[in-house]
């Protein structure tokens, strides 16, 4: 009896008993950890390049002037209400510092048009457009004069066209639903 105890206490030095019949069920649990962690690795590779293909989707539109596309992936609403939030010192806001040139294009919307259609009337596709275009070379689209592009958080992605020293213009896509929208544009 003392010696199927002593058996059954495993010591330092001696293996456990059980040892085979773990290993056993280890096995059993490897291979489909295996594929959950596969297959999770595969869903975050395709999330990482999510909007890296959004992205080559607007440049697309920009290309080939495909103005139902590319209103598809900007949210106008937003990229207005983010310069509103702006133009308010009582409110935060996301866009950083902002360039000469947009607070003279902004003081020259708020002298033609007044406050309360600024936004309405100056901030539209078109003039989106024509930002983004400016900073990347004549009909080689933005994807040639991205100089940055990255992950700001899960569900925001940052873009920088243009170089530093000219002004570039800074854009922020956000998913929303089942895709990723531009919600944010400044320079």
């Amino acid at each position: 009896m003392k010696q199927i105890m002593r058996r059954a206490r495993p010591t330092p030095g001696m293996p456990r008993l059980n040892w085979p019949q773990a290993w056993r069920r280890w096995k059993r649990w490897k291979r489909p950890l295996k594929r959950w962690s596969l297959a999770a690795l595969a869903l975050l590779l395709i999330f990482a390049a999510w909007p890296y293909a959004t992205l080559w989707r607007l440049d697309r539109a920009l290309v080939d002037g495909d103005r139902r596309t590319f209103s598809e992936l900007v949210d106008l609403e937003a990229v207005r209400e983010q310069i509103g939030h702006r133009l308010n010192k009582n409110r935060e806001s996301d866009i950083g510092p902002v360039s000469e040139t947009f607070i003279a294009w902004l003081e020259a919307g708020l002298r033609q048009s007044g406050p309360d259609l600024l936004l309405d009337e100056r901030v539209t596709l078109d003039w989106m457009r024509n930002q983004i275009n400016a900073r990347s070379p004549a009909n080689q689209g933005i994807l040639s004069a991205l100089s940055y592009a990255f992950f700001r958080g899960p569900r925001d992605f940052d873009v920088r066209i243009g170089s530093k020293d000219a002004d570039p213009v800074i854009m922020r896509m956000h998913l929303q639903g089942l895709g990723w929208r531009v919600v944010m544009l400044y320079y």
